[in-house]
């Protein structure tokens, strides 16, 4: 999980070291007063092993977050 520099702006992107093609990720990043940013991932044309979001995660970006992962029958959540 980081935050890169694209031609569009800063991205969060994942990378996975496996991926099924139905894999679906999100990141919740944690804004303080119960307030949460929700960042869906999609993946990347040609490569479904990296995971980005459209638009760049809102600033600070110093956070407590979450990664969802999703595939049918499976999920998973990692801290970062």
């Amino acid at each position: 999980m980081e935050i890169v520099d694209t031609p569009d702006g800063e991205r969060m992107q994942f990378t996975a070291s496996r991926a099924p093609p139905d894999l679906e990720a999100i990141v919740e990043i944690e804004r303080g007063n119960d307030r949460v940013e929700t960042l869906r991932l999609a993946a990347l044309p040609g490569d479904r092993s990296r995971f980005r979001s459209s638009v760049a995660p809102q600033e600070p970006h110093e956070f407590d977050a979450r990664l969802r992962l999703y595939a049918p029958e499976r999920s998973e959540v990692l801290r970062f």
